[in-house]
């Protein structure tokens, strides 16, 4: 059974392990720590509190990332990301994803892990591809249709999950807001006529409101009401608005983990005929990129992803190609003189 620990103790154990497991060298296990550190800091910048979030937390788009997130820090410094680093910090960045996959300490999929090994020792001999890895918008539309065409079922905890992950879609796709945030909802943070969530447990503790179109609202409202059909008095409010509603859930209304979200994403892949899916985080990706190629705020991206930092909203101002097509435009028009 996968048992979740924290990012930085995880960090810490495998590093451990080194010495004790492994007999490397101290001038080794210093090496991984200074690469793992960086990791750290990395996952920081994603919203992803070490100290706070867990290894359930973590999606492999995430870890993938990394080397691309480095090569931005050294190319804002001017300069390149040194081949010989760029070896050893996946060196250390495998050997800890290793880690916990032995240890049962991050619960993936077989040929999940065995993709994110290969194209993390990929990286090695070139560069990687830019961050963050943004959604296709028809793959998109595939989930969603694969999410509209299942049956209703006879079966009550089967036609619950049938809304609920039809919601669930919906609800990623045009609010942005973080997986760990989304599991943390209750019934009471959901406001259907201002079609609003009230993000309660964001990151650092800060709350704000996330912002649904009117399908994610529909869809909601109607896993919502055959879910708790009857169902009177205050505590109403405090039931996730996102529950389990598998055979070992019972009959108790229990919220979903990060891990069941992926799961639920993965089945719809699945049913959609897709080679891979969709992380959580990348629907927090196209729905930043969108709002950024539609506006060009990136102050109202930043505080609807609720970023306390603008650096870390930056990142998307580079992978929004039509934004910049757009101000190229501006400047220069279609003058061929």
């Amino acid at each position: 059974m996968t048992e979740a620990i924290r990012l930085r103790s995880a960090v810490v154990a495998f590093l451990e392990s080194l010495a004790v497991r492994y007999g490397r060298r101290p001038r080794t296990i210093q090496t991984y720590r200074t690469a793992l550190q960086r990791f750290l800091e990395y996952l920081a910048s994603v919203d992803l509190d070490p100290d706070q979030r867990t290894t359930a937390d973590l999606d492999p788009g995430i870890v993938r990332d990394f080397i691309t997130y480095l090569e931005g820090c050294y190319r804002e410094e001017g300069r390149a990301l040194p081949a010989a680093t760029r070896q050893t910090y996946l060196a250390a960045l495998i050997g800890w994803v290793n880690f916990l996959l032995d240890e049962g300490l991050w619960e993936l999929p077989a040929e999940e892990a065995r993709r994110l090994v290969r194209e993390l020792r990929a990286q090695r001999g070139r560069p990687s591809p830019p961050l963050p890895r943004l959604p296709q918008e028809e793959t998109l539309e595939a989930l969603l249709q694969a999410a509209r065409s299942r049956p209703p079922s006879r079966s009550r905890r089967k036609e619950l999950i049938r809304l609920r992950d039809l919601a669930l879609l919906l609800v990623l796709r045009s609010s942005g807001i973080r997986v760990g945030e989304l599991v943390a909802l209750r019934r009471g943070d959901f406001d259907a006529t201002q079609g609003i969530l009230w993000v309660r447990h964001g990151k650092g503790g800060k709350e704000r409101l996330a912002f649904l179109d009117a399908a994610a609202v529909r869809a909601l409202q109607a896993y919502l009401q055959a879910r708790d059909a009857g169902a009177r008095g205050k505590s109403v409010d405090h039931r996730p608005l996102f529950a389990r509603h598998d055979k070992g859930a019972g009959d108790q209304t229990r919220p979903m983990t990060p891990e069941g979200v992926r799961r639920a994403l993965i089945t719809l892949a699945r049913e959609a005929g897709l080679e891979g899916t969709l992380t959580p985080h990348q629907f927090r990706h196209y729905f930043a990129t969108r709002i950024l190629e539609a506006t060009g705020d990136l102050a109202a991206v930043q505080d609807l992803l609720g970023h306390a930092s603008p650096t870390t909203t930056r990142r998307y101002a580079r992978v929004s190609p039509k934004r910049l097509r757009a101000v190229h435009r501006q400047a220069f028009g279609e003058s061929e003189r």
